[in-house]
């Protein structure tokens, strides 16, 4: 059996919300890449997605997408092994409340 990530390393993926934030945008290129990041309906560009998460190991923005995203907790996430991560994070029955990937629309506008 895999290992769980377990509460700290749940938590150090948490804190990258704040870098997340600190990239949120109003107005976006017409069609342009976004990641919605709450229920506040704050987005961030796609390029600023990945520039916050580059240099962490590649399932932890699943781990931070699982998260208290309509169907697990922070908790239970942190109770899954990195395999399970994956699997979750990429199964159909995953469907995200707050925080996705989407477009910005014909305007460029959320």
């Amino acid at each position: 059996m895999s290992k769980a990530i377990g509460e700290a390393t749940m938590n150090r993926i948490l804190g990258v919300t704040d870098e997340l934030r600190a990239c949120v945008e109003d107005c976006f290129e017409p069609f342009e890449g976004v990641y919605r990041l709450n229920d506040l309906g704050e987005y961030v560009s796609e390029g600023d997605w990945e520039r916050v998460w580059a240099g962490r190991p590649s399932w932890w923005p699943k781990a931070w997408m699982l998260a208290d995203n309509g169907q697990f907790s922070a908790e239970q996430v942190g109770r899954l092994s990195v395999g399970e991560i994956e699997v979750v994070f990429g199964s159909a029955a995953f469907e995200p409340e707050y925080a996705y990937y989407t477009d910005a629309g014909e305007d460029g506008m959320l």
